[in-house]
């Protein structure tokens, strides 16, 4: 199974030293958060496939090379549409009919039990986890052990907590021919394109016990304690 890390973002949030290195480059216990990122997935997948900008994705490629840990490493650059949807659109020449392959944020932390677990099942699905977040996050509601909806939070509060998309799913080729949903910012969104489609492309609800986000430079200590336990 090969494993698609988007990993294009600007990291805007953490400025300024998203000026000179890709935010999947900030270091993170001395190593590239993206190193911890991949980690727990190595001993699962193949091909490992980075979805970055330019030009400082370069730094990304200058890191993995094209052969990391014994795992063969590709490249797509997302230069147009921005958004999680378009930055998986980029890969569909590496994708087979009929293949199942895993796609994960670049600043989403999971543990491998967790992933193991999920990617036993062999069927299209997404992570959930219970957790603080933003309320502008969406929420999922779960039947019979699939995901039945999204939910948005209309709150006073800042944050809520509920169970979130974490960023990880399993998928496959037919991911490609649905009509990316694009969001208010102008950016298409994965999630929010999977949301659209559940009526012909169900989706298992793998529930993960962990998940650590890097949003921002407030969550590096949380994301540190979460990679030490």
């Amino acid at each position: 199974m090969k494993l698609i890390v988007l990993a294009a973002g600007k990291g805007t949030r953490f400025l300024p030293i998203t000026n000179t290195i890709p935010k999947g480059m900030i270091p993170l216990l001395g190593k590239p958060l993206l190193e911890h990122v991949i980690t727990p997935y190595l001993p699962y997948v193949s091909d490992i496939i980075f979805v970055i900008s330019e030009p400082l994705g370069i730094k990304i490629k200058e890191y993995f090379k094209e052969n990391y840990l014994g795992h063969k490493i590709f490249y797509r650059i997302q230069t147009e549409q921005k958004g999680t949807m378009s930055a998986l659109l980029v890969c569909k020449d590496l994708i087979t009919e009929d293949e199942l392959f895993c796609v994960c944020n670049g600043d989403d932390l999971l543990k491998e039990s967790d992933i193991k677990k999920a990617l036993k099942n062999k069927i299209i699905g997404i992570g959930i986890s219970k957790k603080l977040m933003p309320k502008n996050y969406l929420g999922i509601e779960i039947k019979d052990e699939y995901v039945s909806n999204f939910k948005t939070h209309d709150l006073a509060e800042d944050y809520v907590e509920d169970m979130f998309y974490n960023g990880f799913n399993i998928l496959d080729n037919k991911i490609f021919i649905f009509e990316p949903v694009l969001l208010k910012n102008g950016e298409s969104g994965l999630p929010h394109t999977l949301l659209a489609n559940l009526a012909t492309y169900p989706l298992k609800a793998f529930i993960f016990k962990s998940w650590g986000t890097v949003n921002s430079p407030r969550d590096m200590a949380d994301a540190e304690d979460f990679l030490k336990n």
